[in-house]
């Protein structure tokens, strides 16, 4: 599962190498030399670094040997091999002479049973002595090539527990001198065995005492001298010494080796949490097939492991990308410059496509050159800049929308009310009268139009109020019942509870309508519509995947239909104005774009969901009610009055609006006075403060707006009379009409002349 690099990249093995006298080094199955310390190379001649890449077997093992050495390795690696096992060999320095080692060495795989890599661990005699074979048994001579040997060596009897002989490397071994190690008393060798080792190396020697035959070595745990321990790997054998029995125990120190081995299993359970867990799906192919996949890879392709390693690559790939990774990796082997990081789709089991972003870079893997490909799932972020686009291009839509009733409704203005005068300047009879009626019915269905524009925008006036949504519905669903027809039930599912929401009741109501309207178009055979209620909690999870939302508590209103449902596309458009999919003849395609701006304007979050044959749900969240904010509105229908003749002051920037104005006012006797904008009425005022009875401002105007004009009169004048007027309402805010809610009246454009009448008249009955 681990490939060196990244083994390495996880622990300071370079630290432990580096701190060893011996020779350590890590080679692959096929002999191919991944990392050596730097000591053990200087041993042999090499330089820094210049042994890695170079194969054991073929440079370093004597020609001599080589193959011998080698089936020891093939045998280790098999299933049923020992994994530690030492070879004693020559192996070639740097200059091509040959010295004698001996090496331990240990195969290591992962939990699995892969092998990682194998751990070779020696020493090097500078020049193996040789001795005629008539003195070997010579005493001395025997004590000089044990003194020589580069293990460690103990001869010990039983009668008591005492050793009898100690060569220096043993002694080196456990920080101890020779001779200190021969005064040792029997409860003194007891405590120099590890706890860990002590009973089963003990049983070892009276048992070899007795003549059982243990001829397999075994690894011991040794207390040194300063409170440490050593770690050996010893062979004891039943030896008769000054005529008695004895055992000889040659030790190799390993404790460098088990110190690696605790790194490389540390790094080895750091790695596989690391890869494990992940997020990413990590894939490791080998010349495009797969070696290695993580579990994130499995789940996030539907696939099983044996079915993905081996494979090619490619088979996971989406037909539209496939040449482009082909392309890429080919570069990328034959060692051409291509980008790490590109974008593809990958294939899932179940027949679906995933968006996802690859990251290649080159590792060695099981000593081998290969590519790890860490694969992130682009889904959630692709949706999120879906979501983030569609409410970039309905603000900039509603932005459109607002401005171009803004426009019009100036426009409107001036139609309607030269439409209203010339009603009233014509006798009932007169044959151009119906004419005149004409225009008024289309002007007012154009102003319909635009206050539809307007809630989608978000500009239209809201007079909001407590409202419980559930007696909301209850009271909208005999009038909906009524309007959709008797082929659809309507089922209402409401919340055991009152929910409270801060809302507009008539917008509330057109929610609903426009809404259930849109499901019995849906199903024109009939069907079911489902209204329910809740209170629920939108929780960070939601507001993640919903950029617009914000945590906290919410009403929430759900719709479903039975209908013929929407497909993708559709469902991304449904919002827009104008866009509508019963063709142009059945509607204007402002019901649901009316449903968001409302929905939205109240502070809310409107969400659809819908399949092709599966009807459509669409859910509204409302804040839950944490104030009550109230507007007065003026009634729609006035009875024209007369006035005393009145000093006013108008400012609109709209050139016809005003002199429409001016010219009713005119006519019904008052004095009237303009501006072009705030900053001129002011000053007008000012000049005249006493002698104005009434200002006329438009909201919305250049150099100066309405309100903030209306502060600098009150200013000069407190209880002037103020009637604001605007079509496009954006600035009416709550806290703006709360500023002026005294000696104030509002007029959404395009208003009529009587209102505008009639307004006057309110303003000067509460002043006087």
């Amino acid at each position: 599962m681990n490939d060196s690099g990244t083994v390495l990249s996880y622990m300071s093995a370079e630290d432990i190498l580096r701190d060893s006298d011996q020779l350590l080094l890590f080679i692959s199955r096929s002999g191919k030399i991944i990392l050596n310390n730097s000591n053990g190379g200087s041993l042999l001649g090499y330089r820094e670094g210049e042994m890695a890449g170079m194969n054991w077997f073929d440079e370093i093992v004597s020609e001599s040997v080589r193959n011998e050495v080698r089936e020891g390795f093939r045998a280790a690696l098999s299933e049923t091999g020992e994994p530690d096992f030492i070879q004693e060999y020559p192996v070639v320095s740097a200059d091509s002479t040959e010295r004698a080692g001996c090496f331990h060495n240990r195969v290591m795989r992962d939990e699995d049973g892969i092998v990682m890599c194998i751990l070779v661990s020696g020493h090097l005699q500078e020049s193996p002595p040789e001795y005629p074979v008539e003195l070997v048994r010579d005493a001395g001579l025997y004590r000089s090539m044990m003194k020589q040997s580069v293990h460690g060596l103990l001869v010990i009897r039983d009668d008591p527990l005492r050793i009898v002989y100690a060569g220096e490397h043993m002694g080196r071994i456990c920080g101890y001198t020779d001779g200190e190690l021969k005064a040792m008393a029997p409860g003194e060798i007891e405590q120099l065995i590890h706890q860990d080792s002590r009973t089963e190396l003990l049983v070892r020697v009276r048992e070899q005492l007795k003549g059982v035959d243990v001829s397999d070595t075994m690894e011991v745990r040794l207390n040194t001298r300063d409170g440490d321990s050593a770690w050996v790997l010893m062979r004891s054998t039943l030896m008769e010494y000054e005529e008695a029995p004895a055992i000889q125990m040659v030790c190799i120190d390993i404790s460098m080796t088990r110190r690696t081995m605790e790194f490389l299993r540390e790094s080895e359970e750091k790695y596989r949490t690391l890869v494990e867990n992940s997020s990413d799906a990590i894939v490791i192919h080998r010349d495009g097939r797969i070696v290695f996949a993580n579990r994130t890879a499995m789940e996030m392709t539907g696939y099983e492991e044996e079915e993905l390693l081996g494979n090619s690559i490619l088979n996971f790939v989406s037909h539209d990308f496939e040449a482009l990774v082909l392309r890429n990796m080919t570069n990328r082997i034959s060692g051409k410059e291509v980008p790490s990081i590109y974008n593809i789709e990958v294939l899932r089991n179940d027949g679906g496509i995933i968006p996802v972003e690859i990251n290649v870079s080159e590792i060695h893997y099981e000593g081998d050159k290969s590519y790890m490909v860490l694969i992130r799932d682009l889904s959630e972020r692709q949706e999120l800049e879906g979501q983030l686009r569609q409410a970039q291009k309905m603000e900039a839509v509603g932005q459109l929308a607002g401005g171009v009733a803004h426009d019009f409704n100036n426009i409107l203005q001036v139609i309607n009310g030269y439409t209203e005068l010339a009603e009233t300047a014509l006798e009932e009879d007169h044959p151009v009268r119906e004419m005149i009626d004409q225009i008024a019915k289309a002007g007012e269905r154009a102003s319909e139009l635009v206050r539809q524009l307007l809630l989608f925008s978000r500009n239209q006036i809201i007079v909001t109020s407590i409202l419980d949504l559930n007696q909301i519905v209850s009271e909208h669903l005999s009038m909906l019942k009524r309007i959709i027809g008797e082929d659809i039930v309507i089922e209402f599912a409401s919340s055991p509870e009152p929910i409270y929401v801060n809302a507009d009741h008539s917008m509330m109501g057109q929610i609903l309508l426009n809404i259930c309207l849109n499901a019995r178009d849906a199903m024109p055979g009939g069907g079911d519509i489902v209204v329910r209620t809740d209170r629920i909690y939108l929780n960070s999870e939601f507001c993640e995947m919903n950029p617009s939302a914000k945590p906290g508590y919410f009403g929430m209103l759900s719709i479903s239909d039975s209908g013929q449902g929407m497909d993708e596309d559709t469902l991304g458009r449904i919002f827009e104005p104008f866009f509508s999919t019963k063709g142009i003849t059945a509607g204007t395609g402002l019901g649901l774009s009316t449903v968001y701006g409302i929905v939205t304007q109240h502070d809310g979050l409107i969400k659809a969901a819908s399949e092709p044959g599966s009807g459509a749900t669409f859910s509204v969240y409302l804040p839950v009610a944490d104030r009550n904010i109230e507007i007065e509105e003026i009634p729609q229908e006035y009875e024209l009055e007369e006035t005393a003749s009145l000093t006013v002051v108008i400012a609109e920037d709209d050139e016809n609006v005003r002199n429409l104005t001016c010219e009713v006012l005119s006519e019904a006797g008052h004095e009237v006075i303009t501006a072009a904008d705030g900053g001129e009425a002011v000053v007008l005022v000012s000049d005249s403060p006493d002698s104005v009875d009434l200002v006329i401002l438009d909201a919305v105007m250049p150099v100066m707006n309405g309100f903030l004009a209306a502060e600098k009169i009150r200013e000069i004048r407190p209880e002037m009379p103020i009637i604001f007027c605007s079509g496009y309402s954006r600035e009416k805010s709550s806290e703006s009409i709360g500023r002026f809610k005294e000696y104030s009246r509002f007029l959404l454009k395009p208003y009529s002349m009587s209102q505008l009448m009639t307004a006057m008249n309110e303003l000067l009955s509460e002043k006087h």
